[in-house]
């Protein structure tokens, strides 16, 4: 975290100079590290905070990778219900069509089914995974090899559209969804 603060510190004096009416407003009394704390909170959005890289990344003004800000869209998403060929937040979402609505809402154009979006993502093993990484299943007794499709969120989490009668949810990458990975899969 140190690092982490003499880089912001070094980076954003700029921007403090422009920020010293909302953070220099309050009295004396403050400590240099309270400044520090509500300057960090002004320039950075809560969610982002919670990683590291990214907040490094933002520091250094690099731009958010969409693959993070896909999994935000997702998030969002989050108690939807199920619709078998849903791809938008009013009618409901299947699992891959909440994967399309979630990249392609920061402008990356995705295939619309589990099977075609398997096939235009490049293969990265499941130990590798990384934020915004796609997880493929095969999940039902039928012909396809791909059945299923997950956004991995990270700490062996991934957001997916399960089936009728459920919602969009987080499900952990278990011992159950690891045999029925088919693969991943990055954009």
């Amino acid at each position: 975290m140190k690092t982490v603060n003499k880089v912001f510190m070094g980076g954003v004096c700029a921007l403090l100079i422009g920020l010293q009416s909302q953070v220099f407003a309050a009295p004396k009394q403050k400590t240099e590290s309270q400044i520090l704390h509500k300057a960090y909170k002004l320039l950075f959005p809560k969610q982002l905070i919670k990683n590291k890289r990214v907040v490094q990344q933002t520091i250094s003004k690099q731009p958010i990778p969409d693959r993070y800000l896909a999994t935000q869209v997702a998030k969002k998403q989050i108690r939807k219900k199920y619709r078998w060929g849903g791809k938008n937040p009013k009618t409901g979402f299947d699992c891959s069509g909440l994967i399309h609505y979630a990249y392609k809402s920061v402008s990356v154009n995705l295939p619309r089914t589990a099977r075609a979006q398997y096939n235009v993502t490049k293969r990265v093993s499941l130990k590798s995974l990384q934020v915004g990484d796609l997880i493929f299943f095969h999940t039902r007794r039928t012909r396809a090899k791909v059945n299923h499709v997950g956004l991995y969120l990270g700490a062996g989490k991934f957001i997916h559209a399960p089936r009728k009668g459920r919602r969009v949810s987080v499900a952990i990458l278990n011992k159950y969804w690891r045999r029925k990975a088919v693969g991943a899969g990055r954009v």
